[in-house]
C-alpha cells in the first residue's frame, strides 16, 4: 500500500464494466473500488467507469495521478461482424487515438491500461484469433504512451469460470484479480 501523504491525490478511473461493482455480488467489491481502498485515504475517487461503455464514450477530460482504463470489450462485441470481416485496425487506431487524448491532459500521471478478456463460452477460432490481435494492439498502443499494461487476458485465462458471471462479467474474484494487476503496475511505478 502507498504510504500516506498530506495533499490529496485523484485517481482516475474510466472504462467499462470490468472496473464496476455491479456484477461482483459485494458493496465496494469492483476493481476500482479494491485498487481504491488499497491506494488509501489521501485518495480521491473520480470514478468515470460505466456499464456497457465503449470507446468513444470514454471521458476525455477527466485528471488524475493514478489512472485506470478498461474499455474495448464492448467495441469488440457491438461490432463483431466488421472485425471478423475487416480485421482489428479500425479498433486499434480508436484506440490509440483514446490513449493519446488521456495521455495529453495527464502527462505525468501512472497511466495503467487494461485489455481484454474472453467470455466463459469459448470463441471460435476465428473471435480468438480476432481478440488475440486487438489485445496485442492494446499492448502495443499502451507501450506507446507510456502507459502499464494490466494483462487481464492472461491472467483471466484457465479461470473464466471462477472469474466471471453471466458469461462475460467479472465475479468478485475477477474484479480482485484485476485490481491485484492494478496494484502490481502501481508498485512497478514505484507509487508510494
Amino acid at each position: 500500500m502507498p504510504t500516506s501523504n498530506a495533499k490529496q491525490r485523484t485517481y482516475l478511473a474510466l472504462g467499462d464494466s470490468m472496473s464496476i461493482d455491479q456484477y461482483t455480488g459485494v458493496k465496494g467489491g469492483g476493481a476500482v473500488s479494491q485498487f481504491h481502498q488499497w491506494l488509501g485515504d489521501s485518495w480521491k475517487l473520480d470514478d468515470r467507469s460505466v456499464d456497457m461503455c465503449r470507446m468513444r464514450y470514454v471521458s476525455r477530460d477527466g485528471h488524475g495521478e493514478v489512472i485506470t482504463l478498461t474499455i474495448g470489450g464492448n467495441d469488440l462485441i457491438a461490432d463483431m461482424q466488421h472485425y471478423l470481416d475487416q480485421g482489428v485496425e479500425s479498433f486499434a487506431e480508436e484506440h490509440l487515438a483514446l490513449l493519446q487524448s488521456i495521455r495529453r491532459s495527464n502527462p505525468d500521471a501512472i497511466f495503467i491500461v487494461g485489455n481484454v478478456y474472453a467470455p466463459q463460452s469459448p470463441l471460435t477460432e476465428k473471435m480468438s484469433l480476432s481478440l488475440d490481435i486487438a489485445n496485442n494492439a492494446i499492448a502495443a498502443n499502451a507501450r506507446s504512451v507510456g502507459a502499464a499494461l494490466a494483462d487481464i487476458r492472461e491472467t483471466f485465462r484457465g479461470n473464466e469460470r471462477t472469474y466471471l458471471c453471466y458469461d462475460i462479467e467479472p465475479s468478485f474474484k475477477g474484479a480482485t484479480a484485476i485490481a491485484d494487476l492494478f496494484k502490481a503496475a502501481a508498485c512497478e511505478a514505484k507509487l508510494g
